[in-house]
């Protein structure tokens, strides 16, 4: 799998659930990447190239060094979890995450940012959520608690919770390159640690009438449900043994079959735009224009 564990960190419960209750109490900032995402997807932005709180984009096609935001200022644990741990000079950009009956649709990140080579993203796991799991193209996996992932978004990939209970996380980003070396995300190489197994998830075998079961619902796609059908669609693989990229074109099969030409070429702009190619800034909606 590309996606996987580079280590495993000490979590201080008292000062992590103090830390974690002050950001409850921050009001969420607009989020530019809800496209993306169903349910409530909440990301504090830590640190970054502007410095400012309010600012969630990320910058990577111009590769611009990050700082702490005054959320940071204002979480004493993370902080010092931040600068203990990982290598701040490489570190362009820190979100902390909180996802709740959520998911998010397949998709590739750094599309727009220039070549996936040069970022470098990790995932930090502050609770376990037995009913949250991520997938990239080869698997489906748990990310627990302590554990330090690098997540492979310059593939297609996805993940959802299921539940109502909350599931915290770090979202890092660094700068990487021709030299760069997974050991160099954290402050102490000795810190990297590759030999830490994954939780993968067992998915049931797919049924071979699938598609065509899904084809059905043509006769019930509309303006009005296109978007819950597509990420309806994107979660299949997270518990059947399905390739990821399944659903963008089941969802243009089932566009195309309800005779709607709108609603295929919408279809189609979204496999584009998720899966292929986006500009910086570039919007896309599951609605006609």
């Amino acid at each position: 799998m590309a996606s996987r564990i580079l280590g495993r960190i000490p979590l201080d419960d008292e000062r992590l659930a103090a830390d974690i209750a002050t950001l409850t109490r921050v009001p969420a900032p607009q989020e530019p990447y809800e496209v993306f995402t169903t349910g409530r997807w909440v990301n504090f932005n830590l640190w970054n190239a502007s410095g400012q709180h309010d600012d969630g984009f990320f910058y990577g096609h111009k590769q611009v060094a990050g700082r702490a935001t005054e959320i940071l200022d204002g979480l004493p644990y993370l902080g010092e979890l931040l600068t203990t741990w990982f290598n701040t000079d490489l570190l362009t950009m820190v979100r902390a995450r909180n996802v709740v009956e959520w998911s998010i649709i397949p998709h590739r990140d750094f599309l727009e940012s220039g070549p996936a080579k040069n970022f470098f993203r990790v995932l930090i796991f502050l609770e376990d959520n037995e009913h949250a799991v991520n997938s990239d193209e080869d698997m489906v996996f748990h990310m627990r608690r302590g554990e330090v992932w690098f997540l492979d978004s310059a593939q297609i990939h996805a993940g959802m919770n299921i539940s109502s209970r909350s599931r915290w996380s770090l979202c890092l980003d660094f700068k990487a390159g021709e030299d760069f070396s997974p050991r160099d995300v954290f402050a102490r190489a000795d810190d990297y640690d590759p030999t830490i197994q994954p939780a993968l998830v067992k998915r049931e075998p797919a049924s071979a009438d699938l598609p065509d079961r899904l084809l059905a619902l043509s006769s019930v796609v509309s303006r009005d449900n296109l978007k819950d059908i597509a990420f309806m669609l994107g979660k299949l693989h997270l518990t059947q043994e399905i390739p990821i990229d399944a659903s963008w074109e089941w969802l243009i099969e089932i566009t195309r079959a309800s005779g709607d030409p709108e609603l295929l070429d919408i279809a189609e702009r979204g496999r584009t735009f998720f899966l292929h190619s986006r500009e910086v800034g570039e919007n896309f909606a599951f609605v006609p224009a």
